[in-house]
């Protein structure tokens, strides 16, 4: 009774999953045609430049037997001006970051002006994706939801009973069904279980013995550096603006002494750290460098005999030192205590 209320359950909520992905795909396929239809209409809109006011990104991760992947999307603002007026809009889910300051070509509706776009004329290209992939998920749903086995139903409702009869269905004991130790053994729930506290184990491990692998938070780096006496302030809205990365960057702390500086930016997703490290110039041309690039831990560092600058990437954090000659070992101190310095 207990398999069958599950075997009954499982085909309601499979039932329900196609048919969410059948509305998915109409609902692309009718978004594809009104968008298509809808920039006909902006034939007389005014193109103008506007500039690139804020970045925001979102990391997404999707699973399956053959591994995970990953994707970044990025949320751009910009502003631009009409009649003297300041506008504002989004462009949504971009596959490249900008930098605050760059420019986009946009047109808008000289009578909402409020209203624009950077589709400058209308895209075949677009409706044609929307209609493929609208049209691929709403074949799946359709097949997932049972509408088609509802539809052969009611086409066999005028037929004769002689036409329905079909051969009885075989009897299986599932008793009588052997198993191979394979099957036996991965449905053992104490084998699962075994199995799931491996893996949180070796989760454990690789925090306790590899420390220098996992980011350190603001509060950390602000205990830290404070107590070897340096004040901190809080840097986000001016590092944000001066390294034009905009709402990429959730937090920043600095000091700077005159002898040493460091920035502790932390990131919105680690791809967005991955983009800023790589972007980010050292400001010495000449001296011993030294470049150290690991899955997880990054460091480039530049000692040219009176000044000593590097930039550190783990994960969602990035971290930029300047120390003078005299300062470096003070600096190297900072970054050995927080786990972000590489021998």
């Amino acid at each position: 009774m207990l398999s069958m209320k599950k075997g009954l359950l499982f085909t309601v909520a499979f039932r329900l999953l196609g048919i969410f992905i059948l509305f998915q795909g109409l609902r692309m396929i009718g978004e594809g045609i009104y968008n298509y239809i809808d920039e006909h209409t902006q034939k007389d809109w005014i193109t103008i430049y506007a500039e690139v006011s804020d970045i925001s990104s979102e990391y997404s991760s999707t699973w399956s037997r053959h591994g995970s992947s990953s994707h970044v999307s990025y949320d751009i603002t910009y502003q631009y001006e009409v009649d003297g007026q300041e506008y504002s809009d989004m462009l949504y889910n971009r596959g490249e970051p900008m930098a605050l300051g760059d420019k986009v070509k946009i047109k808008y509706d000289p009578d909402a002006p409020e209203n624009s776009t950077d589709i400058l004329s209308p895209s075949i290209y677009n409706m044609i994706i929307f209609f493929i992939f609208g049209s691929i998920f709403a074949v799946i749903g359709y097949f997932f939801s049972g509408a088609w086995a509802l539809l052969r139903r009611i086409r066999r409702r005028g037929q004769s009973e002689e036409e329905e009869i079909l051969p009885p269905e075989e009897y299986v004991d599932p008793k009588t069904i052997k198993r191979t130790p394979i099957q036996k053994w991965s449905n053992n729930i104490f084998v699962r279980l075994l199995l799931f506290a491996v893996v949180l184990g070796g989760i454990f491990l690789s925090n306790k013995f590899f420390p220098g692998t996992q980011p350190t938070d603001i509060e950390q780096f602000k205990s830290v550096v404070e107590k070897q006496g340096y004040l901190t302030t809080d840097s986000t809205e001016e590092l944000r603006q001066t390294w034009k990365v905009g709402s990429m960057m959730e937090e920043a702390i600095s000091f700077d002494d005159g002898n040493v500086r460091m920035d502790f930016c932390v990131m919105d997703t680690a791809d967005s750290a991955a983009s800023l490290y790589a972007g980010m110039t050292l400001p010495l041309s000449e001296g011993e460098e030294k470049v150290q690039d690991g899955i997880i831990h990054k460091i480039h560092s530049i000692d040219n005999g009176s000044m000593y600058v590097a930039k550190v990437h783990i994960r969602d954090t990035v971290l930029y030192v300047s120390a003078l000659e005299e300062y470096k070992a003070d600096a190297i101190g900072i970054l050995k205590t927080i786990g972000y310095w590489k021998e």
